[in-house]
């Protein structure tokens, strides 16, 4: 792909109970931005098709699924978007949540998008995302939440396997935002980052 015929895209990063979700819910309600979760999309997979049970073959077994299946699963999501009109690379700037999860695609997916703007939602106290986790835990009955074992382990694997993402990518593209203010101060410094690369028209 050129340049200009790539998909225009925001990624969007964060350690578990930053409110990465909150934030990106709110923000796929502006009419410019098309929010895209990977998480969402491997669920809503065929499973009778033939790249759905390509995904089972690994998922069900525990298996991570490879990064080329991950990335050729996205683009054949957006392909569907675009041949249904949900969405016109004219007019919507993608936000990505969950992917690129990996180095290799960052490779991958700099063949297919024009990353415009990386939003990186920090917290430097860990202990806040702890609390937030076992509070988010009791309101949204997500017993996995509850254990600060399991969170703890859920913020080793985000450092271990998340951050060197961030490390391959223009570093000049990302946005620190301090996710430790409420959510609306937040959502005002990501807009303040992202009014120069979203487009303006409705």
């Amino acid at each position: 792909m050129t340049k200009a015929s790539k998909y225009r895209a925001v990624l969007l990063f964060g350690y578990p109970g930053c409110g990465k979700g909150t934030q990106g819910a709110v923000l796929a309600g502006l009419p410019n931005l098309l929010h895209l979760a990977m998480g969402d999309i491997f669920r809503a997979l065929d499973k009778q098709s033939d790249i759905g049970r390509e995904f089972l073959s690994y998922s069900t077994k525990g298996f991570l699924v490879p990064d080329e299946l991950t990335v050729r699963v996205w683009k054949q999501h957006v392909d569907g978007l675009t041949v249904s009109g949900t969405y016109n690379s004219d007019y919507h700037v993608l936000l990505l949540d969950g992917i690129p999860r990996t180095s290799i695609q960052v490779e991958l997916l700099s063949e297919l998008i024009d990353v415009l703007c990386v939003i990186h939602l920090g917290i430097d106290d860990q202990q806040v995302l702890v609390e937030r986790l076992k509070g988010r835990a009791l309101k949204s009955d997500r017993p996995d939440d509850a254990d600060e074992s399991v969170i703890r382990k859920r913020i080793e694997v985000y450092e271990a396997e998340t951050m060197p993402v961030l490390g391959a990518l223009d570093q000049q593209l990302i946005t620190n935002i301090n996710a430790d203010q409420p959510p609306l101060a937040v959502l005002r410094d990501i807009a303040d980052a992202l009014v120069s690369v979203v487009p303006s028209r409705i």
